[in-house]
């Protein structure tokens, strides 16, 4: 059975490399490739995922996930070998590699354990990691009762998530990250934000330990929602395509109608991924019509 998404980043990666400029706006694939928005960031996604593309995100490039993106040398190495393959054939077949396990690399000295546990996390379709990383003290908001408001808010996404299913219900894992960046201590966050599907960063106080934290997150592909209180600046720089949180009374009160949808609709893609991470490779038929 064709995977969409697999087949539309094929599409997309031939429709780029064909085009042969050094980068694409977002708003230009989507003419190229006729492809929603959302399909759209579903495809960059993982081509990014798997090395064909570098992606470049920045904030408000909604309804986008990203603002543009480059082709990497992978990317084009991957291209010809599937073209080359298939001139070979009689149908035409993608060979992309699957989305890795985990990013390449060991950050801050991780250990086999550490990316044992992250490999584990992103395997698991039957469960959402979420965490959480904040300011402990805070002129803006209750530390306890704002990380008890996001987990409830997380908790009845993830009900509404099971109720909308037949099966593959999923159970919310939440973590409230650690204080202090003490090498040793900061080696368990970095692995427990490595390791989340959803990233939550409460950013009102603009606190340099969040900021890293979020850094990280953005840097190793898990999702990053910022919070922040109602009349505080968003950060001065360049993190996500994702929206931001408003919130009033330690996030007791969120300040967009919509976020419950838009939060169930990151949940369902975030799962969608997990599901698909089964081997090394991914292979998808594509039969002429």
């Amino acid at each position: 059975m064709v995977n969409p998404i697999e087949a539309n980043a094929y599409r997309l990666l031939k429709l780029i490399i064909d085009a042969d400029q050094e980068q694409y706006e977002n708003t230009s694939l989507q003419e190229m490739s006729g492809l929603s928005p959302r399909d759209l960031s579903d495809a960059v996604e993982y081509l990014g995922d798997v090395g064909a593309v570098e992606v470049i995100k920045t904030l408000g490039t909604a309804p986008f996930g990203f603002n543009s993106v480059s082709v990497e040398s992978r990317g084009r190495y991957l291209y010809h070998e599937i073209e080359n393959r298939n001139k070979e054939q009689d149908k035409e077949s993608i060979m992309l590699p699957a989305r890795p396990l985990n990013p390449i690399g060991s950050p801050y000295g991780f250990t086999e354990i550490d990316w044992e546990t992250v490999s584990l996390q992103k395997e698991e379709n039957q469960a959402l990691y979420v965490v959480l990383g904040m300011q402990f003290n805070s002129n803006f908001y209750d530390s306890d009762l704002l990380a008890g408001n996001i987990q409830t808010i997380l908790q009845n996404a993830v009900e509404e998530y099971n109720k909308q299913k037949q099966e593959g219900k999923i159970i919310l894992h939440f973590e409230k990250l650690a204080a202090g960046l003490g090498e040793h201590l900061f080696n368990q966050i970095a692995r427990s934000i490595i390791g989340a599907d959803i990233a939550v960063f409460e950013t009102s106080d603009l606190n340099p330990n969040v900021m890293l934290e979020m850094g990280v997150a953005l840097t190793w592909g898990v999702r990053v929602v910022p919070f922040k209180a109602k009349g505080q600046p968003s950060p001065p720089s360049d993190i996500s395509g994702q929206t931001w949180v408003e919130y009033e009374n330690s996030a007791k009160t969120i300040n967009d109608d919509k976020f419950d949808r838009k939060l169930l609709i990151m949940i369902e893609r975030v799962i969608s991924a997990k599901g698909r991470i089964e081997a090394r490779e991914a292979r998808v038929i594509l039969n002429h019509k």
